[in-house]
């Protein structure tokens, strides 16, 4: 592996997001969009990860790339950490932007089927054929959360 810092790499993942996503933007070719916008849920959903690597080793933790997991690990040092709590209640939420990047990912790499055709609701953010709204969305939504984390994990 590489010298490369956990904030790098999840950098790395968020700026691929971005260029797939203009690109995606920028291309006429409806059967190139669909996979632009497959590779960029990919990378958000990596930079997300990253996100909670580097959660992890900011607070010691145990590594894991699930929330409650590092959450209850969290609870057992008797440390609160916001990014965590907060990660954890999107999760829950149905609607949230973070539940549906990862309803986005789990449709497109684990060949799952869409919840988009089962619930209907106002609520929802828009699953694919949007023309990259959504991945957008999530992109802009996720950048805002790093560097919230970032700014309180360096003020701590």
């Amino acid at each position: 592996m590489s010298g490369a810092s956990l904030a790098s790499l999840t950098n790395q993942k968020l700026d691929t997001a971005r260029r797939l996503i203009q690109q995606g933007k920028l291309s006429e070719e409806a059967w190139l969009n669909v996979g632009l916008e497959s590779s960029a849920i990919f990378q958000l959903k990596s930079a997300l990860n990253g996100l909670l690597k580097e959660v992890s080793a900011a607070y010691s933790l145990s590594g894991s790339l699930d929330v409650n997991q590092l959450l209850a690990d969290a609870d057992k040092k008797q440390l609160v950490v916001p990014v965590l709590n907060e990660l954890a209640d999107l999760f829950r939420r149905t609607d949230s932007w973070c539940s549906s990047l990862n309803q986005a990912y789990l449709v497109q790499f684990e060949c799952r089927l869409s919840a988009s055709s089962v619930v209907q609701s106002d609520n929802l953010i828009g699953r694919g054929g949007d023309a990259g709204a959504s991945v957008s969305l999530y992109l802009a939504k996720l950048v805002e959360l790093i560097l919230r984390f970032r700014e309180e994990s360096s003020e701590y």
